[in-house]
């Protein structure tokens, strides 16, 4: 028996050898989620990826054995996976349950409340500018949440966090600044330590690397903001992709207890018609509003997919 763990982001030539060598293979994964990228071909050849330009990777459709699976109905028995474990507060996952999975997941009320009663927060960073000509990166920003980082570690210590971001230039920002301000506080160099002893280690990744991790709480930055010039161009990488959507579905669904979405803008200044940043949209204004808002919109996602696939043996 051969069994494949988050399919979706398994090429088809990639999983060949092991189907080869087996008399029974079981695939798991999820539609909804990430699909094969450039990234790790851009990283394993010493390149950086660029999320925001590459437009040849939005052409290149590469075939996940997750949607051979599904082509082959003949060949494979569906179970579809409905039970939700990792959110342990109904507002982290209404979101894509209500946009991915047409409310079809079972979640389970927590005898135990998080932190407050409010499980995803907005934090808004005036001030921030978007540096799209150069960098890439939003300092303001990342800096911000780098200091959002050190106080969450001398908070809460025996949790563990992690932070998303859309972008590998912002992903390193944010490391750079909290291994300078970890300079000024070295005693919490052991929350960010690789190795950290009792829990989950600190990590920071872009959303070509998040799926399938998950942490007590997730701090998500969005970066994306109005330039040196007060212009902001509805230009926001991945997320105006195909696959756009998928990504934002896997960076908000991280977090066991909470989420803090950082921006350096409003929800009120996402105008594109491009489904991810509807969506994207529609979280922020969930983060700054609360639960209500989310199901005042209708639903923008689409239908949802196989979760899972049992071959015959």
């Amino acid at each position: 028996v051969v069994i494949f763990d988050e399919a979706s982001q398994l090429r088809m030539e990639d999983s060949l050898g092991s189907i080869f060598r087996a008399k029974q293979i079981i695939v798991f994964g999820d539609e909804q989620q990430l699909p094969p990228t450039r990234f790790f071909e851009a990283m394993d050849s010493g390149g950086d990826y660029d999320e925001e330009a590459d437009q040849v990777a939005e052409a290149l459709d590469y075939e996940s054995i997750l949607t051979r699976a599904e082509g082959e109905p003949q060949a494979f028995r569906q179970v579809d996976l409905r039970w939700h474990y990792r959110s342990r507060h109904e507002e982290l996952i209404a979101f894509s349950n209500k946009n991915f999975y047409n409310n079809r997941l079972f979640t389970f009320p927590n005898s135990e409340q998080s932190l407050s009663s409010k499980a995803v927060h907005f934090v808004y960073v005036p001030g921030g500018v978007y540096d799209r000509g150069r960098s890439r990166t939003n300092p303001n920003e990342a800096y911000r949440v780098a200091e959002a980082c050190l106080d969450y570690a001398r908070e809460h210590p025996t949790w563990s966090l992690g932070v998303v971001t859309f972008s590998e230039s912002q992903r390193r920002m944010i490391e750079d600044n909290i291994e300078r301000m970890l300079q000024e506080n070295p005693d919490l160099r052991t929350f960010f330590a690789e190795d950290r002893e009792g829990g989950e280690p600190f990590m920071v990744k872009n959303l070509e690397l998040i799926q399938g991790d998950e942490r007590d709480a997730i701090f998500f930055s969005f970066g994306y903001g109005k330039d040196a010039t007060g212009a902001f161009t509805q230009n926001f990488g991945p997320l105006n992709q195909e696959a756009g959507r998928r990504r934002l579905n896997v960076a908000v669904t991280r977090a066991r207890h909470l989420v803090y979405l950082f921006a350096s803008i409003q929800p009120e200044d996402l105008t594109s018609d491009a489904l991810g940043v509807r969506l994207m949209k529609e979280y922020m204004t969930l983060a700054r509003d609360g639960l209500a808002a989310l199901f005042g919109s209708p639903a923008t996602g689409q239908s949802p997919t196989t979760i899972g696939y049992l071959a015959h043996q």
